[in-house]
């Protein structure tokens, strides 16, 4: 749903006048009040707590840490604390046991109005699985109770049931000893003055939850909660796994075009300031609900930051928050990241920044006013989805040659070791960038930030490509590399076998043939030892007056990979004709067939 705009505090910046270093302050002012104590400071801090939208309180609980938290939660009304167990206790679409455990100790700490007032506010059917999970509830009217429990026995106030509490895994225990894994954990006893407290509050919604959690097992509750929890997480902007990943949906690049939405009219996820909720409040809600994370990325420099702090007008910089929100949140449910997740947040919001950058860059054509117009007027999905369909253009490449390509029958790929780390970097769900390719060369992997990365790997892809086109050239087939062709030889494992390794033995092969001419295709074959020793002699370098020949072998070479090489790969081809040359002397490891056992052992 669209609500009408609002704008930000008209005293923060001249009139009409707001960039998004602005945009950026207000957010970092937002994360400074999401510290727990500034909340406390305020005049009134129940006010000011219980204004804060439930997505908001799970940040500000998030970051002071659960077990510090008690004095902020003990202000939360049963629909914000509903809200935080939705982030906080579901991964994917089940409860976690050890964060279950965790959040009953930090409620049993509250006062027992307060506990009484969130059990009755929250879904019925989450309450029943915080239960049914953790105890196991008779009936004293139809059934007696064990006279000695696995956990802890607890008879209820009204003596109509007993529980056999045995609480929840603890996240951060140690494997037990031996004897003592049967001692009750915190949890148990925390779901004991939980129950002990909703008694004391309303004795008969405590009837009522016990028994209908008997009557229902803990999967249709667990079923049901996720429900209720998903369509909450929808009005959040947390989109069904399965509408989110329309965010991932290629399109062509062509039909992005500048001017598809009039600046400032992008639909903003709703917002309510919460009972007591002045305008005020709502304002600095709005900046609270960034994660820390998007506010990070927002304060680094890049193409799309660049071109966004251009923007003048206050109202399409607030629409512009609520579109990076909105994206970031189908992100988060698209990649099934859960919000807690500070790590996986923060590079899951590394990846979209960087598809946004090579969805801008791709736009602006080098003009920063093009640039300015492809933030204000393409959506933010269509942006994102631009940006991906480009790396989608690579990462089909890629997939096209390691399943289609000239040795893809053989059962080996034969890709060489850096192109096998660009192959496996982009072929994966998320593509990522190989920081091999860097200008510093780096072990490790980074998001695409830039249409020069798609370029560096699309040409690293043309490579492979053009090793294994080169190979065919040469006159190495499918069959030449089979198992049975490699018996008895050095390569009969294939740990080590690569297209390097085949393309010096063809070439090694051509070498030693006494004609003066390239001749393309060779007969492929494993190398004999006598072979290898023949063609170290003549390429020698410790004898000065080997070097002419060293030089006439190297031009041979070339020349007979260049009569191999395929029109269209021709400059792939020669990046990979150096790699192969400079591999012949000294000679890197080529295929050799063994001797038989009966030579070697003479």
């Amino acid at each position: 749903m669209t609500e009408p705009k609002g704008t930000p505090a008209a005293s923060d910046a001249p009139d009409n006048v707001i960039a998004l270093s602005r945009y950026r302050a207000q957010l970092g002012r937002g994360k400074r009040l999401r510290r727990a104590d500034a909340l406390m400071s305020t005049p009134d801090p129940e006010q000011a707590i219980r204004a804060l939208p439930g997505d908001e309180l799970y940040y500000v609980l998030h970051e002071v840490g659960l077990r510090d938290a008690g004095d902020v939660l003990q202000y939360a009304r049963a629909e914000q604390l509903q809200v935080v167990m939705d982030f906080a206790l579901w991964q994917r679409d089940e409860v976690v046991p050890e964060r279950l455990g965790e959040w009953l100790e930090v409620i049993a700490e509250a006062p027992y109005e307060k506990i009484g007032e969130w059990i009755a506010g929250l879904d019925t059917e989450l309450v029943g699985l915080l239960i049914a999970k953790s105890c196991r509830i008779y009936d004293l009217s139809v059934e007696e109770a064990p006279d000695e429990p696995e956990g802890i026995g607890y008879p209820t106030p009204d003596r109509l049931f007993v529980l056999d509490v045995v609480g929840y895994p603890e996240s951060d225990a140690a494997p037990s000893a031996p004897g003592v894994g049967d001692e009750p954990t915190a949890s148990a006893r925390a779901l004991i003055r939980i129950l002990d407290n909703l008694y004391r509050s309303d004795q008969q919604l405590a009837r009522r939850l016990l028994v209908g959690i008997r009557s229902e097992l803990p999967s249709s509750l667990e079923e049901m909660a996720y429900r209720w929890r998903a369509g909450r997480m929808a009005d959040l902007g947390f989109s069904d796994y399965y509408e989110a990943l329309e965010v991932y949906r290629e399109l062509d690049p062509a039909s992005v075009r500048l001017g598809e939405i009039k600046p400032g009219v992008r639909t903003r996820p709703i917002f309510s300031g919460g009972s007591g909720g002045s305008a005020s409040m709502t304002a600095a809600g709005d900046s609270l609900r960034a994660p820390a994370a998007l506010i990070e990325r927002l304060g680094a420099p890049s193409t799309f930051a660049r071109a966004a702090s251009r923007i003048s007008s206050p109202d399409e910089v607030a629409d512009l928050h609520f579109g990076l929100v909105a994206l970031t949140n189908r992100v988060l449910a698209a990649d099934r990241v859960t919000p807690g997740s500070d790590a996986d947040v923060a590079a899951a919001l590394e990846r979209m920044s960087g598809t946004l950058d090579i969805a801008v860059e791709f736009l602006a054509r080098g003009d920063d006013d093009r640039a300015l117009d492809a933030v204000r007027t393409v959506p933010l999905v269509r942006l994102f989805r631009l940006g991906v369909s480009l790396i989608g253009k690579v990462r089909t490449l890629a997939l096209a040659l390691k399943r289609h390509g000239p040795f893809a029958g053989s059962g080996q790929n034969l890709f060489e070791p850096e192109d096998a780390t660009v192959i496996d970097a982009v072929t994966r769900l998320r593509p990522v960038f190989p920081r091999l390719l860097d200008d510093a060369a780096k072990s490790g992997e980074r998001p695409f930030s830039s249409m020069a990365d798609i370029a560096r790997v699309t040409a690293a892809v043309g490579r492979a490509a053009a090793a294994q086109a080169l190979l065919r050239g040469l006159g190495v087939k499918p069959q030449d590399v089979s198992a049975e062709a490699m018996e008895g030889t050095t390569a009969a494992d294939a740990a080590g076998l690569d297209a390097g390794v085949l393309g010096r033995t063809a070439l090694v092969l051509a070498l030693l043939d006494s004609s003066s001419s390239a001749k393309v295709p060779i007969i492929f074959r494993p190398l004999d030892p006598k072979e290898v020793r023949a063609f170290g002699k003549r390429t020698a370098t410790e004898d000065p007056s080997t070097m002419k020949t060293v030089d006439k072998i190297k031009q041979k070479a070339k020349a007979i990979l260049d009569a191999a090489t395929p029109k269209g790969l021709v400059d792939a081809a020669h990046e990979v004709a150096k790699r192969w040359i400079a591999g012949l002397v000294p000679l890197e490891p080529v295929v050799v067939r063994r001797p038989p056992p009966s030579r070697r052992r003479r």
